[in-house]
């Protein structure tokens, strides 16, 4: 074959043209979709939250961990065991929706007292006039004597040895009660216990005797007035007293305050027979507190033991009550005192002290003279005169 006749190889390029209109179409197809998770996104974010919440209360039931404390989810119970403490651990009913009411805890009210005499309270113009006194000054809780410091009684008792013993003033306690009541008052009946001088004419086994004689003990001579007194350790006087309390919680009082609870003082104490030791007297005297203090609160009642400052005074003498009173075993201790004697501003700051100290649960300061009776607000419960 001749140089002429020698095949020619003939070279083949890519369309170049070809090739980009490939891209383009390619490229055409792509842009929806492109364009579409573009819109995708965009939604999802403009849209995600509120959906996320709709989807949240929707599905209240099904409640996340992550929104909730895994200790709320474990059961639904008021409390679940933590036993990796040995405590129990409050739990919220989260996801059952119970809208049962949850009873806060009860607060205790401040009480402020107003004392009026039986006199006072003998007629219904009395009455109300004292209710009105006391709205004036802002008091909660009217006491009154129901037995005084004598031992006569200031209202219709059918006790056997009280309804000897009516004092010549008379209180209706049915219509003192309803008043009171009605004008958002709380009756406080003020009993003297063992400082009496008149439960031994109508029973003398109530008496202190002198040792060795069948002679009641008198705290001074009969012609200065001596009085007899009541014996603590008497089981008839201690009868007598529940008896008292029992009738005034079926009329309807549940607060009181017991005066006068304690030995007698005056002269020839060494003469004092009781018919038992003194230990035995103490206990008889814990021993009636006791009863008294659960027979009150079994009615929802309060009760309170009135002492004299100067007998818990650092200075002061508790012969008469044989141990310090904050030891007798009362929780509600009333202290009366007179502001013209003492600094009634120390004694706010030395009676609460003695609370965080002692047995007792509270300390109500009565300031019986009224000087500066209205620091006494700052220690609690306090009187207004």
């Amino acid at each position: 074959m001749t140089r002429k006749q020698k095949p020619v190889k003939i070279k083949r390029y890519k369309n170049s043209i070809g090739t980009s209109t490939n891209a383009i179409y390619r490229a055409k197809q792509l842009v929806p979709v492109v364009a579409g998770l573009v819109l995708v996104v965009v939604l999802g974010f403009l849209l995600g939250k509120p959906v996320l919440n709709f989807l949240s209360s929707a599905g209240g039931a099904d409640s996340s961990s992550q929104d909730i404390p895994q200790s709320t989810v474990i059961e639904n119970s008021t409390q679940t065991e933590d036993s990796s403490r040995g405590t129990s651990v409050e739990s919220e009913d989260v996801s059952s929706g119970n809208d049962t009411p949850v009873t806060p805890p009860a607060v205790t009210k401040t009480r402020i007292y107003y004392y009026a005499p039986a006199a006072n309270l003998s007629t219904e113009a009395g009455i109300d006039a004292v209710i009105a006194q006391m709205k004036a000054k802002g008091a909660t809780h009217l006491v009154f004597d129901v037995k005084n410091p004598d031992g006569n009684v200031h209202y219709a008792s059918s006790n056997q040895y009280a309804s000897q013993l009516l004092a010549d003033v008379q209180i209706d306690l049915s219509a003192l009660t309803a008043k009171l009541s009605a004008g958002g008052i709380t009756p406080v009946a003020r009993m003297y216990t063992f400082m009496d001088k008149m439960i031994s004419n109508v029973e003398r086994s109530t008496a202190v005797m002198y040792q060795g004689t069948d002679t009641r003990w008198l705290d001074s001579s009969a012609a200065l007035g001596g009085k007899a007194w009541a014996n603590p350790a008497s089981t008839v006087m201690q009868d007598y007293i529940l008896a008292l309390t029992d009738e005034l919680l079926s009329a309807g009082i549940k607060e009181f305050i017991f005066a006068g609870f304690h030995t007698p003082t005056g002269y020839s104490l060494d003469k004092r027979d009781f018919g038992a030791t003194m230990d035995q007297v103490l206990a008889n005297m814990k021993n009636l507190i006791g009863t008294l203090e659960a027979k009150i609160s079994a009615k929802g009642g309060h009760s309170a033991w009135q002492i004299e400052y100067s007998a818990v005074d650092a200075d002061g003498d508790y012969a008469q009550y044989i141990v310090h009173p904050y030891q007798l075993g009362a929780d509600n201790i009333v202290i009366t005192v007179k502001g013209a004697d003492y600094d009634i501003g120390q004694l706010t700051v030395q009676l609460p002290a003695a609370v965080q100290s002692s047995d007792i649960s509270a300390i109500t300061l009565w300031v019986t003279d009224g000087v500066d009776a209205d620091m006494a607000a700052s220690i609690g419960d306090y009187f207004v005169s």
